[in-house]
């Protein structure tokens, strides 16, 4: 037994520098402690905050006054309350009072107005109660001798003067960094967007008051007037179970649409959790004279549209009407917005096209939790829920803005492939009109039509190889998820085999059991492996005969996992048809089918989920009929899912339908929807007349 030779109790004294050292982490910018500061105001219940700038703006001197009407503080709540950082007092008063929601429940406006000044003053007086002044001089803080217990902080109850009524003024002196224009300006954008700009608060009002270099950021804080006219428009709710229901308008046709109800499907399948939601979304054309037009309407300039747009752009996150950090700043592209409009060029939405707002309460959303520094939400299934929700609708808004879009037409005409339009056989036939005896011309013409289609070949050699090594990535989900579970499999195995040599009695039939389970899940991954060949980035094939069942077989047998996850039931032609194809580009065209026919699968909420493939084979035609019976293709969407980048999934790139038509057409063959097959939902046919 340990002799004990003492022992005791010590409390844990942080030095005095903790105060800085918070402040400096836990607000990352002037712009956010000021912001900090104005929620304070509004937790005190007040309907005006004024912020005011004296000049000069430079470190070391200036100051900033920030004052409200609010109920200010008496001295008790001064001692208690804002002098013990993390009290529980807002909550106090959260339960005493139920007029608003408060938003700063963690200390954090003390902090920030360390950040922002060398020191600060703080007035501040209850209704029919006295004013109390307290001082507070940050460079004491940064005494790293000293303890957090052993600077003293000055205060001093007065007959009011500098407040009337109630309210509180905080003077930040000495400040701790310079205010130029541009600072200036960026402030005024925040605090623009800090109260939601789309559903004010009637009662709570914020005004900036500015040297006279630099008024014209100051007065009343509100939005601009070109953010008030859009061209798209989308705003609704989705309940605590996921249920969408919103409005949708278009200025350019004035079209509308009301009380459209649909259900977010979360991928991969799972329960909403992220709790109730309000949205509004504000998207605009960019392009010049959509823009210019808007100008002219609101008599402003394209320039200052432009700069309007890129300041505020991006989706922003409100918890009870005031903002979440750092979600809609600009270059925060949190919803990586930019990416899809990479992806998908046609459909997608950037960044800076888009304004909108997100609601959520501390009440209705309890997963959704504030990060300790107040900027951004903790990572989560909710935050995920929160993500692919906004998308959903995001992708509601862009298939609706393609409809009123103009196209070019031969993204309309799916009836043709990608390359038949190069040819100048129009050309040589005219020729052959008009100049039938210039020898010289022709033969020019001919090495002409001999070079334009050797450039083809080539360039349809390059596109092959990045359809199989697309089509591979597809299967990325799919070749990870069969080769982890036989790769555990395979270790289990190996362990068990090792465990059954270190006894000292070896049981040589339980040896081989293990063995042959062993050769089996080698087996297994082996055909895996066979199955992804044709995927790889190889060249072009020439087209050989092979077993039109035997490639469908193939396919499915890759997504088997899911399929029967999903408990999808498959029926497979049981025929065995000969067809002259390479086998990859064969391939390629069924794995499109089956990956969008089991998503849409995956969508509907039904135990009877079908797939059909049907073969038709007359002397000098074969048809392919590929059917499920998930929720189908809508009758306004059958002339556009084959357009290159048209897709009703939220992150789809648009482009599947588009391989699997233009590989079709190059083996002369025919890719149509057709309205009735054998299953209820979408039916595809494929129709080849040659190569059969």
């Amino acid at each position: 037994m340990t002799d004990i030779i003492q022992k005791g109790k010590i409390p844990l004294r942080p030095r005095a520098r903790l105060i800085k050292t918070i402040g400096e982490e836990l607000i990352s910018h002037d712009n956010v402690a000021i912001m900090e500061l104005v929620k304070n105001s509004y937790d005190a219940y007040a309907k005006k905050v004024e912020i005011e700038f004296i000049e000069p703006l430079v470190k070391g001197d200036g100051a900033i006054l920030i004052r409200d009407d609010g109920i200010g503080m008496d001295l008790d709540t001064v001692k208690k309350g804002w002098m013990e950082p993390a009290t529980p007092i807002k909550l106090i008063k959260k339960k005493r009072r139920g007029t608003r929601k408060l938003l700063g429940e963690k200390g954090i406006g003390r902090f920030a107005s360390a950040k922002l000044s060398k020191k600060m003053d703080m007035i501040t007086k209850t209704k029919n109660g006295n004013e109390i002044h307290v001082s507070f001089n940050w460079d004491e803080f940064d005494n790293e001798k000293k303890y957090l217990d052993e600077v003293d902080c000055e205060w001093e109850v007065r007959s009011p003067n500098l407040i009337k009524t109630h309210g509180t003024i905080l003077m930040l002196k000495n400040l701790a960094s310079e205010w130029d224009e541009e600072k200036l300006r960026q402030l005024k954008v925040s605090l623009s967007r800090l109260v939601n700009p789309f559903d004010l608060i009637k009662d709570f009002e914020i005004r900036l008051i500015l040297p006279k270099k630099f008024e014209k950021f100051g007065g009343v804080v509100s939005s601009p007037e070109s953010l008030s006219k859009p061209d798209y428009t989308i705003e609704g709710r989705i309940d605590e179970n996921g249920d969408l229901k919103f409005n949708y308008y278009c200025k350019k046709n004035k079209k509308s649409e009301k009380d459209i109800k649909i259900k977010i499907n979360l991928k991969p399948t799972r329960k909403y959790t992220c709790g109730p939601i309000d949205f509004e979304f504000r998207a605009w054309d960019r392009e010049k004279e959509h823009l210019d037009h808007l100008a002219n309407e609101i008599g402003s300039t394209l320039v200052d549209i432009k700069k309007d747009l890129d300041e505020t752009a991006g989706i922003s996150v409100y918890r009870d009407n005031f903002r979440v950090l750092p979600y809609g700043e600009p270059k925060n592209d949190w919803l990586r917005l930019d990416l899809r409009r990479v992806n998908n060029p046609t459909l997608r939405l950037s960044n800076n096209q888009i304004i909108g707002y997100v609601a959520i309460s501390l009440k209705g959303n309890p997963l959704l939790i504030d990060q300790s520094n107040r900027e951004g939400i903790v990572e989560s299934i909710a935050l995920n829920d929160l993500k692919e929700s906004i998308i959903s609708i995001l992708n509601e808004l862009e298939n609706r803005r393609y409809d009123v879009r103009p196209r070019k037409e031969h993204e309309k005409d799916s009836s043709e492939g990608l390359f038949s339009r190069i040819s100048i056989e129009s050309i040589k036939e005219i020729i052959e009109k008009k100049l039938p005896n210039d020898s010289e011309t022709k033969k020019t013409l001919e090495k002409t039509d001999l070079s334009i289609k050797e450039g083809v070949r080539q360039i349809q050699e390059v596109l092959s190889r990045y359809r199989r090594l697309s089509t591979l990535g597809m299967l990325l989900d799919v070749v990870l998820h069969d080769g982890n579970n036989l790769l555990l499999r395979l270790d289990n195995e190996a362990h068990l085999l090792e465990k059954e040599f270190e006894k000292e009695s070896v049981n040589e039939e339980k040896i081989s059991q293990h063995i042959g389970r062993i050769k089996l899940e080698r087996q297994t991954l082996s055909q895996l492996f066979k199955r992804l060949e044709p995927f790889g980035g190889r060249k072009r094939g020439r087209p050989k005969d092979i077993i039109l069942e035997d490639s469908i077989s193939n396919v499915f047998e890759l997504y088997r996992t899911k399929l029967e996850e999903l408990d999808i039931q498959i029926k497979l032609p049981a025929s065995k048809t000969i067809v002259k194809f390479d086998e990859s580009e064969l391939e390629i065209i069924f794995v499109n089918l089956l990956d969008n026919s089991i998503y849409w699968l995956d969508s509907i909420d039904q135990k009877d989920r079908k797939i059909e493939v049907q073969i038709y084979k007359k002397e000098t035609e074969l048809s392919i009929i590929f059917s499920d019976n998930g929720p189908g293709v809508k009758d306004s969407d059958s002339d556009k899912i084959f357009d290159p980048y048209f897709s009703r999934k939220p992150d789809g790139t648009g482009l599947g339908l588009t391989i699997v038509g233009e590989l079709i057409t190059e083996y002369d063959g025919i890719f149509e929807l057709i309205a009735n097959g054998p299953l209820s939902g979408a039916n595809f046919r494929i129709i080849f007349r040659k190569r059969v």
